[in-house]
């Protein structure tokens, strides 16, 4: 398999099994916010973080995919 297409898979459960994992490892939702001096600057909800893993694993499996085509045309 093309590595792209590992990467690919590999994004998709991330942005499936995001909250579970967070949870197992005992972080919480301040994971991603930009903090300074006690205050919360930028803050990205779990929910579009998830939206943004899953859409950069399916581009990855897209390109993976068009890869390995091109390679079984040759």
């Amino acid at each position: 398999m093309n590595s792209k297409i590992i990467s690919g898979i590999v994004l998709l459960a991330l942005s499936l099994y995001l909250k579970p994992l967070l949870a197992i490892v005992g972080l919480n939702e301040e994971l991603f916010g930009l903090h300074w001096q006690g205050k919360t600057v930028f803050s990205l909800s779990p929910f579009l973080v998830q939206i943004i893993l899953a859409v950069i694993g399916i581009i990855m499996l897209f390109i993976g995919g068009m890869q390995v085509a091109k390679q079984k045309n040759k």
